[in-house]
C-alpha cells in the first residue's frame, strides 16, 4: 500500500542519484507529494497448512524481489505440493509434508534476501569502487562472483544437487528428461 511521508525524511539517500539527463534530488524536491512503496516481506510463518487448506508461494512466503525469487519459489512450492498430493492419499498428511519440504528452504531465501541475497555483489563493487569502474574485473573477481552465486543458489534450492534430488523423487522427472 502507498503511503504518503515527508520527502524531508529521505532524500539524503538519494543525493548521489546524479545522471547527465536527470536530478534525483531535484525530482524530490519538487514534488508536491512523496509516496512510500514499501517492498513486501514478511517474517517466515510457523506453519502454512490447516486440515485440507494449505498456502503456497507469496501467500506462505512474501519476500523482496531479489533473486527473482518470488515465482520461481512458488513454481518449486506447486511441484512439491504436487507431489506430496501424488504420493500421499491423504491430503493433511500431505500438506504436512509438502510443508516441512518448503518451509524452511523458503524461510531461508526470505532471510538471505534481507541482507540482498545474490545483488550483494553491487554492494560489494560499490563499497570497492565508489567512483566507478571500467573493468568490473579490476573490482571483483570471478570466483568471489562464482561464490555468491553459488552460496544463494544453495539457498533457493537451484544448486545442481538439490535439483538433481529433486528430480529423481519426482514423479513428474520423466516430464523433465
Amino acid at each position: 500500500m502507498n503511503r504518503l511521508v515527508n520527502k524531508a525524511d529521505f532524500p539524503s539517500a538519494f543525493l548521489v542519484w546524479k545522471f547527465d539527463w536527470l536530478y534525483i534530488p531535484s525530482l524530490i524536491e519538487g514534488a508536491d507529494e512523496v509516496f512510500e512503496f514499501p517492498m513486501v516481506d514478511r517474517d517466515p510463518l510457523p506453519r502454512w497448512s490447516f486440515g485440507r487448506i494449505t498456502l503456497l508461494g507469496d501467500a506462505a512466503h512474501p519476500m523482496y524481489p531479489i533473486g527473482s525469487n518470488g515465482a520461481s519459489q512458488a513454481i518449486l512450492d506447486a511441484e512439491a505440493l504436487a507431489e506430496s498430493l501424488a504420493v500421499t492419499s491423504d491430503v493433511p498428511t500431505a500438506l504436512r509434508q509438502y510443508e516441512s519440504q518448503r518451509l524452511p528452504i523458503t524461510a531461508g531465501v526470505v532471510h538471505s534476501n534481507r541482507q540482498m541475497g545474490p545483488e550483494a555483489v553491487m554492494q560489494i563493487v560499490e563499497e570497492r569502487a565508489p567512483k566507478g569502474f571500467n573493468n568490473l574485473d579490476d573490482v571483483i573477481t570471478r570466483e568471489e562472483l562464482e561464490q555468491v552465486a553459488a552460496q544463494y543458489k544453495i539457498i533457493a534450492g537451484f544448486d545442481r544437487d538439490s535439483v538433481n534430488r529433486g528430480s529423481r523423487t519426482s514423479p513428474f522427472a520423466a516430464d523433465r528428461a
